[in-house]
């Protein structure tokens, strides 16, 4: 069988030298080769822009650089994961809002008149909260992950980005917004029943109802607060932890480079004592 391969190999009619240059031209790596030597055009007829396409603002798509770190968990991404959460039911609150503005009634002759406008207010203040959570906090997703995969420096082009004072502000806002269009939605649904009962004239069994509601409004109010205040008190204790053990780990470093000037042979490492 070996000799059979091996003179079976041997004995193979050698290709021409046109059929070498084809296969290289044609190879997954010379994929972006234009021009061959001869000067024969491989340019397809939609490199170009087309001008029906002109009229659109101008617009220009990063390199796409396949960086073994996009396949890697980050902190940015981690977090952002948290904000897709916050969009989607962003996303379901402008839904049910804006259909709840259209359901409330526009008679405001009635005694109920004026507890039907009240939840129409609260309703559309759910609906704008909600809506400019949706705008930042996509805007800041696709920016930032654009960011991140912008080549090897990408995590630290998205980290000043997603650092900048203007970014957090609006990050922030909306996050917060959000949370506060909660217990709004709540309240202006406890006028939604209070009006829907009133139409059917049992005024006072919406009464019940509309307390519960409104008990529960604030309930959510409390506990959004009080993680908030549980959340802050936790970071500012990790970071009261953290700055001595970033301190020590800098002072030793630096004593280790001022004894060690050429690090005791060249590219010889000393490990850190911590």
């Amino acid at each position: 069988l070996w000799c059979i391969v091996v003179f079976g190999e041997r004995s193979r009619p050698s290709r021409p030298a046109a059929w070498h240059a084809m296969a290289e031209l044609y190879s997954p790596m010379n994929v972006q080769q234009l021009t061959d030597p001869g000067g024969f055009s491989h340019r397809s007829g939609h490199d170009e822009l087309h001008f029906a396409l002109g009229v659109f603002p101008k617009s220009e798509s990063m390199d796409a650089t396949n960086d073994p770190r996009f396949i890697s968990g980050s902190v940015i991404a981690k977090r952002l994961a948290a904000f897709q959460t916050i969009c989607v039911v962003s996303v379901l609150m402008v839904n049910l809002s804006i259909k709840q503005m259209f359901q409330l009634e526009k008679i405001f002759e009635k005694p109920s008149g004026v507890i039907a406008y009240v939840g129409f207010i609260l309703m559309t203040i759910v609906f704008l909260l909600n809506l400019a959570t949706v705008v930042i906090l996509i805007q800041q997703l696709f920016m930032t992950y654009r960011l991140l995969t912008a080549g090897p420096t990408g995590f630290e082009i998205a980290k000043s980005y997603y650092l900048n004072p203007n970014i957090v502000a609006m990050r922030h806002g909306a996050v917060k917004g959000f949370f506060f269009s909660l217990p709004l939605f709540i309240a202006s649904t406890s006028c939604m029943v209070f009006v829907s009962f009133d139409a059917g004239g049992s005024r006072e069994l919406a009464i019940p109802v509309m307390i519960l509601l409104g008990v529960v409004a604030i309930a959510l109010w409390v506990a959004n607060m009080k993680h908030t205040a549980i959340f802050k008190e936790r970071y500012a204790l990790a970071k009261q932890y953290e700055t001595p053990l970033l301190m020590h780990v800098d002072t030793m470093s630096a004593s280790h480079r001022s004894s060690h000037p050429f690090g005791g042979g060249v590219g010889r490492f000393f490990g850190l004592d911590v």
